[in-house]
């Protein structure tokens, strides 16, 4: 599977200003700036689609996906949310954002419900696209698609049974 988009994201990423806009402007984070003086930028596999994945501050756990890989929506992204939902656990981290990217957008409004129930710390995210992602120091998205940028916030809780 070609990971070139992932890899780019994750160079782009390491540096502090790009995932500090990533996070506060694009993502609309309101965590405190000292999250920021710590972060970790990996890239990993989750159900066989690459994964860039960001820890904030030992607080913000954020999973970057290209929605193009993503076959079956229904099913893929649930368990790339439980997944995050279980890394974060794990990590004593107290929120997780699931960003997916993806510019045709044909399936989006399924998501919805797939997040459900997943805790009020649990974010997902749908943009239209993270394209070049530098422009003058600042991840850059185009202006069609900050207009059309989707932002899906859930709000229930969430009971891991073992």
């Amino acid at each position: 599977m070609n990971q070139t988009k992932e890899r780019e994201w994750q160079d782009k990423l390491e540096e502090r200003r790009n995932a500090v806009f990533l996070v506060r402007d694009v993502l609309e984070c309101t965590c405190p700036e000292e999250i920021f003086d710590h972060y970790q930028v990996r890239h990993s596999v989750s159900e066989a689609i690459p994964v860039v994945q960001l820890i904030m501050g030992n607080r913000l756990l954020v999973w970057i996906v290209d929605g193009v890989k993503i076959v079956e929506p229904g099913q893929t992204l649930l368990r790339l949310l439980e997944q995050g939902l279980s890394v974060r656990e794990s990590c004593g981290l107290n929120r997780f954002r699931l960003v997916v990217v993806d510019g045709s957008l044909s399936w989006e409004k399924e998501w919805v419900h797939l997040a459900e129930g997943l805790g009020t710390k649990v974010h997902l995210h749908v943009l239209p696209e993270l394209k070049n992602l530098i422009s003058n120091g600042e991840i850059a998205l185009s202006p069609a698609s900050q207009a059309g940028c989707l932002k899906l916030e859930v709000s229930m809780q969430f009971e891991l049974i073992s």
